[in-house]
């Protein structure tokens, strides 16, 4: 479902499908002995969130994978895989991270974060 617009960009995703509102969280404090001590709002974007089914974790024996998330959203250069993402009131921790600048994508495994 690619099309090309303006001078040759590629649309990975279609605006209707990116419908919640994702702010990303990046390190910016360290203490004396270099820990991060403090995240700060970088920038919001628009992504797609799934939620992991389930029952494709219970047939994957990962119990611990109930509270795992699925963000896509078109490329940008300011997720890390150490960055937080926070929609809808939720926070969550990067597991794994996707970039293609090509395909204009950007496709993140993360994980809720207990308060």
């Amino acid at each position: 479902m690619k099309s090309t617009i303006g001078k040759g960009i590629i649309m990975a995703y279609s605006s209707g499908i990116l419908k919640y509102r994702v702010t990303i969280y990046n390190k910016v404090a360290k203490d004396g002995f270099g820990e991060t001590t403090q995240y700060e709002p970088v920038i919001t974007v628009h992504a797609d969130e799934t939620w992991n089914k389930g029952v494709k974790s219970l047939r994957e024996g990962s119990l611990d994978a109930m509270d795992v998330v699925i963000f896509r959203m078109r490329w940008n250069n300011y997720v890390t895989r150490d960055s937080i993402l926070e929609c809808m009131g939720k926070r969550y921790q990067v597991l794994s991270l996707h970039q293609d600048r090509q395909e204009n994508i950007v496709q993140i495994t993360a994980q809720e974060i207990n308060k």
